[in-house]
């Protein structure tokens, strides 16, 4: 079998000997520690400071610090907002192993003090140089090594993508999926499990359940490569027959180039200007001893958490987090083109990208931002689609190490074949195919898009 092939028998098993109810292993190891999360003003936050910017002592982890935008793109041209500078490139890395002849991923149940539901299922390791190089006193980071040392193992995915752009500035991870060989021992550790891609999908169209985290890396798998028969298996289900069709499209490097060269034609069209300034020099925002907000308490709000978790590599820390207003959706549009399932993404400016623009989804929506109907983006009608044109809705949280109570709706709307799109210059069909190149590329597919079609497993 290739890999493609494994993962997709993987994403149709559901049960396995060797793996535990997922359901219940997240309740247990819920349960098996203790954790409280409460909110405290800004300046009573230890080893932090605030004057020009918010930053920790020791001068690592992450700042919080003021931002000046010039835009040509949207209905805002220039504004100014507090952004997270974290320049740390963190690893985010799921460890598979094939047991019992199915691939299994190293997954694990993770705290996280912002998550509206804590505990997550969470990649094999998820942390910063600044937690794996124990800035924080802690103990260590579980099977970093699988993920600095490589010899005698397969790397079948590694690349460096971007974060939440609108509220950090120029954020990379590396997204890792490393194999280990069938026959080499790996000890799991309590919080830690061997589920299928199958058993994370029913977690995923559950929603609050598999972190934002680990979604990211799970957006790196491909069903298909550009030689691929185009068999589909076992899948009875018409939809997700599509979704592998479209998987297994649009691969070769014409149509990458092709996608890479609309991209480049966009970014010459809009422009971007980013300048960090002092926290005090925002126009609209308050910055007080309590929070940093926004003088009509839109966009989001800067506060202190103090946090207490027995789970994590310490115990009790402290520490800003960015808190969103609520509300916020992105959706997907997609519909049978030429005889295959396409996906309508937009090329989309947001202030903190490395290359200024990504493909995003076809609709986000964060009704906080919004002064009237006409900052409202295009398309958003279709989130009041039918029920019978919906293939998900779902609540995610997103980064919990980052964002406090940040929930969006993941919204994928199945547009009926002959139905007329009305799209702006900026968007385009894409297949699955297409998306996953070009997330195997780099800097082209933002995080919200991406955790859609890591939805779409």
């Amino acid at each position: 079998m290739s890999y493609p092939e494994d993962f997709l028998t993987s994403a149709t098993t559901v049960n396995t000997a060797r793996s535990p109810d997922p359901d219940s292993f997240l309740r247990k190891r819920s349960a098996s520690h203790d954790f409280r999360v409460e909110e405290v003003p800004l300046d009573s936050l230890s080893d932090w400071r605030i004057d020009e910017r918010l930053s920790h002592r020791s001068g690592r982890f992450f700042t919080v610090e003021g931002l000046s935008v010039h835009t040509n793109f949207g209905p805002t041209p220039r504004w100014c907002q507090p952004i997270i500078v974290q320049p740390e490139i963190g690893i985010l890395g799921i460890l598979v192993k094939r047991i019992d002849g199915v691939l299994h991923f190293l997954m694990q149940a993770k705290m996280e003090p912002g998550n509206s539901e804590l505990v997550q299922y969470a990649a094999t390791v998820q942390a910063t140089p600044s937690n794996y190089q124990r800035v924080h006193g802690g103990r260590p980071t579980p099977y970093l090594e699988y993920f600095q040392e490589h010899a005698g193992r397969r790397i079948l995915f590694d690349q460096l993508l971007s974060e939440h752009a609108s509220w950090y500035l120029y954020k990379r991870n590396r997204n890792m999926i490393v194999e280990v060989p069938e026959d080499e021992d790996v000890a799991v550790a309590d919080d830690f499990a061997w589920l299928t891609l199958g058993q994370l999908r029913h977690q995923l169209v559950r929603g609050s359940r598999v972190n934002m985290n680990a979604r990211t890396v799970l957006s790196g798998i491909s069903y298909a490569t550009a030689d691929d028969p185009t068999s589909c298996g076992d899948i009875r289900d018409a939809f997700h027959r599509q979704l592998v069709e479209s998987h297994r499209a649009d691969r070769s490097y014409a149509d990458v180039s092709a996608a890479m060269t609309w991209l480049i034609d966009q970014k010459a069209t809009f422009g971007l200007h980013v300048r960090r300034i002092s926290l005090h020099d925002m126009d609209s925002w308050v910055c007080g001893a309590d929070s940093i907000r926004h003088r009509d308490d839109r966009y989001f709000r800067i506060v202190g958490l103090s946090v207490a978790a027995t789970s994590r590599e310490v115990d009790r820390w402290y520490q800003p987090m960015l808190e969103p207003t609520s509300g916020n959706v992105v959706a997907m549009i997609c519909q049978r083109r030429s005889g295959l399932l396409r996906f309508l993404v937009q090329a989309m400016i947001q202030p903190g990208l490395t290359d200024r623009l990504e493909l995003a989804p076809t609709v986000q929506l964060t009704p906080g931002s919004y002064r009237g109907p006409e900052d409202v983006p295009p398309l958003a009608e279709y989130l009041d689609a039918p029920d019978s044109w919906l293939r998900l809705k779902v609540s995610q949280s997103e980064d919990g190490g980052r964002f406090l109570r940040a929930d969006t709706t993941h919204v994928v709307v199945n547009v009926p074949d002959g139905h007329h799109v009305e799209a702006p210059d900026n968007y385009r069909w894409m297949t699955l195919g297409l998306l996953n190149r070009l997330i195997h590329a780099g800097y082209y597919v933002n995080v919200e898009a991406r955790s859609l079609i890591a939805c779409l497993l």
